[in-house]
């Protein structure tokens, strides 16, 4: 999912779910998904199973269950973007391997599994608590653990700080947020992660860390 508002059910309703659908049969996961299923699959443990959080239309778990996951679990709070995904991962006969949850993770943390890896495309960035989605996140991974977010630079944020204006003005409540990659980084380590892949577009990041095994 594209970073997440307040007003999700507005901002990412079934029109979007659908020509994202669209997109994604056409010409596959977008290039943050494309670079974090890289960055997941070269590290992934035999058997993986795979918590993907607000993945939007499940780029990345049908992709990966194609490619080693036994298992994912999809935690989504636009509606009409779960059942997007709901409907392609039938279609690509994975109904018995994938659940969904229709709730933001703050609200479904008590009832989503560990997984062995955990990614979150694009959502970090929507969300002003970077530091308490991360520490939830990192709080489900056993293994891996994978995120992309803006790039720090300028050029990026007057970007967001233009779209935010506009966004405001009307009368949205969804907002973008730069948040500092070195203090992420500093949460992830905190919990015993340590970078194993890293790759970066003209805006995005992404990163990929393990824990070491003892």
């Amino acid at each position: 999912m594209n970073c997440c508002p307040t007003d999700m059910e507005q901002q990412f309703g079934t029109k979007r779910a659908a020509a994202e659908l669209r997109r994604y049969r056409r010409r596959g996961p977008r290039l943050t998904a494309r670079l974090l299923i890289r960055g997941l699959r070269v590290n992934l443990p035999a058997e993986a199973t795979l918590l993907d959080i607000g993945g939007g239309i499940g780029a990345i778990h049908h992709e990966l269950l194609d490619r080693g996951v036994t298992r994912a679990w999809e935690v989504e709070p636009s509606a009409a973007f779960l059942q997007a995904a709901e409907a392609e991962t039938r279609r690509r006969d994975h109904a018995g391997r994938a659940e969904f949850v229709h709730a933001d993770l703050r609200t479904a943390a008590a009832q989503v599994p560990e997984a062995d890896v955990v990614a979150l495309d694009r959502v970090v960035c929507c969300d002003p608590d970077y530091e308490q989605i991360l520490e939830l996140s990192l709080g489900k991974a056993r293994g891996l653990f994978g995120y992309s977010y803006p790039r720090d630079r300028s050029s990026v944020g007057t970007v967001i700080a233009m779209q935010n204006t506009i966004r405001r003005l009307r009368g949205t409540s969804f907002r973008v947020f730069l948040h500092p990659p070195t203090r992420m980084e500093a949460v992830i380590r905190a919990r015993g992660f340590v970078p194993v892949f890293t790759a970066r577009s003209f805006v995005w990041q992404v990163g990929v860390y393990a824990r070491p095994v003892a």
